[in-house]
């Protein structure tokens, strides 16, 4: 049975002006997102820079385990170490190349 939802801290904008510090302190202390309304009507959130650097690393690693159980599904075929770096080596010098 999954965990409930967090419901996320919600403050008019308004407080970005007059409460900044609190603000910072309290998404700095949580880890979470702190929604921010305008007219009642959610605009922005802020969340701390390491929590949300986390929750982006974690949503990769989480995406790569993905891959890689639909890949071991459905291709059988195994490669080589060698082949493996081969390729990866290939693929390296084309995004060097895109973004040269």
């Amino acid at each position: 049975m999954p965990l409930p939802a967090m419901i996320p801290e919600t403050r008019p904008i308004s407080d970005l002006r007059t409460h900044l510090a609190e603000i910072e302190q309290i998404a700095k202390q949580t880890g979470e997102p702190i929604v921010l309304t305008r007219n009642g009507t959610h605009t922005l959130v802020i969340q701390d820079s390491q929590a949300y650097n986390q929750r982006i690393q974690q949503e990769r690693h989480i995406r790569k385990l993905r891959e890689a159980e639909i890949e071991a599904r459905y291709c059988q075929q195994t490669v080589s170490a060698e082949d493996s770096r081969a390729r990866m080596a290939e693929i390296q010098q084309l995004i060097e190349k895109a973004y040269a």
